[in-house]
């Protein structure tokens, strides 16, 4: 089988992607595996796609998470894995994803309109990810500084102070299953931004399986499986969340291309329960045409 791993793209994520992309390419020892970084390398992609019985988008962001370049791939009318482009562009989407959540019976982290802000806030790209250009502004002034580092389209929400915690879904024959849930545990007053997440010197703690109730973590993973379910999505999806005082979890977003590094937060679940990456990603391929 020959597959074609389309990585890179343009967003604050590409290096993320890229590492991922490469972590990709190792898992699919059972295939011939060309790794084409766009855009740069779109155009080479073009003239060899007829060459690939398969595409796989490991593109972090926009221009991979938000439906783009499978738009792309439908065109061409090549198979590809993951969700597709409606379930990309419903799940890089915060703000819509949210009202899904809200529409389920979910808590979520109350939203903050403009011009009636109210300090600490909490910011991140409407259509973002891997927590770059995100923060706890504290003043306007904190505010206006995370503004002038970027021209994205922001949300703005009241800090929810609790335990964070992440939750893979991935399908096997079809069905999605929960995996482990992970605790990430940070210093006081921080928040798992792109440092806690890639640097390997600041790297947050991540304990999995989460030292929490069966209850708790029941309730978690039937909420990441709706999400899932409710988008469409396809293969795998991350969503995370954070749990209040009182004890309910709110969800925050979901990713529908997850971190693929070696750091990365998917593969570990996958390890704690038990399934083979490799085996997962082959029964995919195989079963995508």
């Amino acid at each position: 089988m020959r597959i074609a791993v389309l990585t890179g793209g343009t967003s604050a994520e590409r290096q993320v992607s890229m590492n991922s992309a490469d972590n990709v390419r190792d898992i699919l020892d059972f295939a011939q595996v060309e790794i084409f970084v766009l855009p740069e390398e779109l155009e080479d992609f073009l003239r060899s796609s007829k060459d690939f019985e398969l595409a796989i988008p490991v593109i972090h962001g926009k221009g991979g998470e938000d439906g783009a370049i499978q738009k792309l791939l439908e065109k061409l009318k090549i198979p590809y894995l993951f969700s597709s482009s409606k379930a990309h562009s419903l799940g890089i989407d915060k703000k819509k994803s949210k009202e899904i959540a809200a529409s389920l019976g979910y808590a979520i982290s109350p939203t903050i309109n403009c011009p009636k802000l109210e300090f600490p806030l909490f910011a991140k790209p409407r259509f973002g990810g891997s927590s770059t250009t995100t923060g706890i502004c504290n003043s306007l002034d904190d505010f206006k500084e995370l503004l002038e580092q970027t021209s994205e389209e922001f949300i703005l929400e009241k800090v929810l102070h609790g335990r964070e915690f992440t939750v893979g879904v991935v399908e096997k024959k079809g069905k999605p299953i929960a995996l482990p849930i992970i605790e990430i545990v940070l210093e006081k007053n921080a928040f798992f931004d792109f440092e806690h997440k890639y640097n390997p010197r600041k790297l947050a703690k991540e304990v999995c399986p989460a030292d929490i109730s069966p209850k708790l973590a029941d309730k978690m993973r039937a909420m990441a499986i709706a999400m899932h379910k409710e988008i469409k999505a396809k293969h795998m999806t991350r969503s995370d969340f954070i749990v209040t005082k009182d004890g309910v979890p709110h969800f925050l977003e979901i990713n529908t291309i997850p971190g693929m590094t070696k750091t990365s937060l998917l593969p570990k679940m996958l390890k704690a329960a038990g399934i083979s990456i490799e085996d997962l990603f082959k029964e995919w391929c195989e079963n995508t045409r």
